[in-house]
Parts: structure tokens; sequence; C-alpha cells
């Protein structure tokens, strides 16, 4: 045998004793990606921008979807095996680059927008724990100018009386430094840390269906324990899943459709088409019972660069309109 066959030889045998190599997370926008002018100070360059602000590379996890994050923050393997998680070693900062926990001030307003920009929800007095949330959208027109900015678009869960986490199936824009859309599922904020799962590629009118969907449930506690996370590209028929224990949350809080962005100064940072739509959103309680409200609440965060952000919700769909031009 010559020597090149020996070499192939020996490698394809450590593959099938070793097994595929993993391939590697796609890696998160950081904060030194972003246009200078968005960055919020005293925000490290090295950190994540995220749905739920700033975080060290190490405080965010991904769970392959065979696997669960449990309520101590472990994460369960389909064998059973539970592999500890430390807590998270690096403080986090909010949107607006505020320490969390912490009662400073963020410091001066950005010229650029980092947040929640606009939303419907729902009114967590009113409406029921949910065991079932799920929204259709298209992904929009990518954006006419790439500064760097971070956008995101979901449908979510949350505990209206006690919030610690949102339940999120996210589309977005340049979430891994690609100046492409992606969707993640995720969760956040067990041990100071985030999470989500694996990532999949989508594309400008591909339909998406997102959907949030609860087990083990508890009518006197009104919680369900475990909730699945699912994202399906309907254009092409890839989907990504993502499991995680529900930290004792009873999501009395449904958001029909959320805007968020970071980096983002002038109009022409959003989709160029102007507008996202989510349809066929159905919300369950426990019982199985159809709780969508009739009447959703709008939501339009100020000092947002001012494009003219409308929120337009019937009962079963939430539009959100917004300028284009600088």
């Amino acid at each position: 045998m010559d020597s090149s066959r020996r070499i192939c030889t020996t490698l394809f045998m450590a593959m099938v004793i070793a097994g595929p190599v993993a391939a590697a997370a796609p890696a998160l926008t950081q904060v030194s990606e972003l246009n200078a002018a968005g960055r919020p100070a005293g925000v490290p360059l090295d950190y994540v921008v995220t749905p739920h602000g700033f975080f060290h590379p190490s405080c965010v996890g991904q769970l392959g979807e065979d696997e669960r994050l449990a309520a101590d923050g472990s994460v369960v393997r389909p064998d059973g095996r539970v592999i500890a998680a430390a807590a998270c070693a690096y403080p986090r900062y909010g949107a607006r680059g505020e320490l969390f926990g912490s009662n400073a001030e963020a410091g001066p307003p950005l010229p650029a927008f980092n947040g929640w920009i606009a939303s419907s929800n729902s009114n967590a007095n009113l409406t029921p724990p949910a065991r079932e949330m799920v929204a259709n959208f298209t992904v929009p027109s990518g954006p006419t100018a790439n500064v760097g900015q971070v956008l995101y678009y979901f449908p979510g869960l949350e505990d209206g009386g006690a919030v610690q986490t949102i339940l999120q199936p996210v589309l977005a824009w340049n979430g891994f430094n690609d100046a492409a859309w992606t969707m993640t599922n995720w969760n956040c904020c067990k041990s100071g840390k985030t999470w989500h799962g694996p990532t999949i590629s989508v594309a400008t009118g591909h339909k998406i269906h997102g959907a949030m969907k609860g087990s083990s449930c508890d009518t006197n506690t009104q919680v369900c324990a475990n909730w699945v996370i699912l994202s399906k590209d309907k254009t092409t028929g890839q989907k990504t899943k993502f499991q995680t224990d529900a930290y004792g949350q009873a999501f009395d809080w449904y958001f029909g459709g959320a805007k968020e962005a970071y980096g983002v100064s002038t109009c022409s940072h959003f989709p160029a088409n102007g507008s996202i739509r989510f349809t066929n959103i159905h919300v369950y309680d426990l019982n199985g019972v159809e709780t969508t409200p009739a009447n959703w609440n709008t939501f339009i965060a100020g000092g947002a660069p001012p494009c003219n952000y409308v929120v337009t919700p019937t009962t079963h769909t939430t539009t959100i309109t917004f300028d284009t031009a600088p």
C-alpha cells in the first residue's frame, strides 16, 4: 500500500472510531462589529449581541435538538446524562448598555438605538397561562444600508407577574455577523446565561412557522414544566427545535409580534419593504381552550429613530410598519 493510501486509511479509521466532527456553531455578532455609534459605553467589545442584551460569549449556551435545558441550568442529554453548567462569571448588560441588576444610569442616549422598538402584547392580568402559542410570518427584505446592525423579530411568551425568561422563536438579520436572515430559538436567563438551539438559514420571502408548546402542565400551579420551541421554514422544509424547562414560570403574557434592534440610527437600517406581519396567531390555555386576545395592547419605544412606527393588531394578526428612508 502506498503512503497516500495508508494516510487516507488511517484518517478514515480515526473518524470511524472518534465519530464525525460536529460543525462549529456560528458566532454571534460582537459589539466590536456594530457601527461605532451603536456601541453602548462600558460594554466590552468582545461581548455578543443577543435578543436579551449583551453577554460575554462564554455566557451564551447552545443546545442540540436532542438536548434539554433543565431548571437548574444543567443540560440533559438524550441518554439521561446530566451536564452541569457553571453560572456566568461575567456581568450582563441590558440593551442600552446598563449593567444588569444595577441602579446605575446607562449613560447619555446613543445616536443609535438598542432594544425593543415595537410589539403587540396581551394584558397579563387578564390572559391565562398558555400551554401553546403559534404564529406565522414572512421573512422581510434586507435593509437598504448595512452598518453592522442586528435586527430581531419574534412572537413570544413571558410570565407577566414574575418575569425571569422569555420563550421566543427569533428571526434575525445579521445575528451572526452574516448580513443574512436566520432562525434561532431562544430562552434566557438561568444562572446569568442565555441559551439557544441550532440555527437555520432563511431568506427574504420565505414563510416561517414559529411555535412554543408546553407539556407536563399542572392546572394547580398553572405551570407547564417543559417546553419545546420550534421554528420551521415552510418554504424549504428546514426546521430547528429547542427544549427547555419553564423555570417555574406561568406564561400568561403573550407577544403577538415584536421588533427589536441593535445599532440602528436611521430608518434605512430597517428592512427595505417597511413592514413585517405576523399571522395565524393562536394561543391555548392549559386545558387546550383558545385564549387568543380579541384586543392586543401595543407598544412603541421612545428614543428610537423617528420612523413612523405603527403596530396594528387584530385577534390573529399583528402588523408592524415603519419608514425606510434615511
